[in-house]
């Protein structure tokens, strides 16, 4: 056996003090978990990938025509918030993009 077969054989046994406590193991498990849904929450449409650049950059009239559409079509008010956050997106002529 050669004298690196040996001392591999001998670090076997041996583990890092990280893996030795639950606690920490189990709370960078969850962390990592938390981080990701949240970094897949943002690319999912919970935050828009671009905004407007100005208040002054909005068709008023396409943003007024579309708020009557919102608020007579929606069936609900989550459904109006979510139409009249799309409509004022359409509604955007220069987008600021994150």
């Amino acid at each position: 056996m050669s004298a690196r077969g040996a001392a591999g054989a001998g670090d076997a046994g041996r583990r890092h003090w990280f893996y030795d406590s639950r606690i920490l193991v189990c709370t960078f498990c969850l962390l990592a978990v938390m981080v990701i849904f949240w970094q897949v929450s943002r690319f999912e449409g919970f935050q828009p990938i671009f905004t407007c650049a100005r208040d002054q950059d909005v068709d008023r009239d396409l943003l007024s025509v579309g708020m009557r559409a919102c608020m007579g079509d929606a069936p609900s008010q989550a459904a109006q918030a979510r139409c009249m956050h799309v409509v004022y997106l359409l509604a955007c002529t220069d987008e600021r993009w994150r």
